[in-house]
């Protein structure tokens, strides 16, 4: 009977498959990873683009008909929910031009709550001057309707573009093939 079982066999099979690279894969249990409660405005169930986050692209060379280069940005509106995206090309990155996308943007989808933004001082413009329409309109009419679709504009904290990090992970996707060309 002892000679069908070698000598420290146990070892030696614990030692085989401790230097097996496939045993050790398959033994492998996933790693929990701890992570931070997202806001509510992100897991609740919304329509698309009911919650926003907003950012520029720097300049962007372009060709134009007529074979010249003409610098432009891009203006992206991405869905905190559906991570869907939007993205308006932008003459120049002016509190103007924005207001122009961002109004082209609520026409074509429509239904936003909730805008989130870093601090550029083109979005902190853009608030104040939405918080001023629904002071000097006459009309109550269209009061009602401004104060109806109210939008809420979200500032992440200064100098922190950590917390933007939805947009800005798209932002991403969106340069890298751009820089291709």
């Amino acid at each position: 009977m002892n000679d069908a079982f070698p000598e420290k066999g146990r070892q030696v099979v614990k030692k085989v498959i401790s230097e097996c690279l496939i045993c050790k894969k398959y033994a492998l249990k996933p790693a929990k990873q701890l992570t931070g409660q997202l806001p509510r405005d992100r897991v609740a169930e919304s329509p698309p683009f009911a919650v926003v986050g907003i950012d520029f692209t720097g300049a962007i060379t372009i060709k134009t008909g007529d074979q010249n280069c003409k610098k432009v940005h891009i203006a992206l509106f991405t869905c905190a929910v559906t991570r869907a995206v939007h993205i308006k090309v932008v003459s120049d990155m002016s509190v103007k031009s924005f207001i122009f996308a961002l109004r082209r943007f609520l026409s074509r989808r429509g239904g936003c709550k909730v805008i989130y933004s870093d601090n550029a001082k083109r979005f902190r413009c853009t608030c104040e001057i939405i918080k001023g329409f629904k002071k000097i309109i006459v009309d109550l009419s269209v009061q009602e309707f401004i104060s109806s679709k109210g939008v809420t504009w979200k500032f992440i904290p200064e100098r922190s573009p950590w917390w933007g990090g939805f947009w800005e992970r798209l932002m991403k996707s969106i340069k890298d093939p751009l820089r291709k060309y």
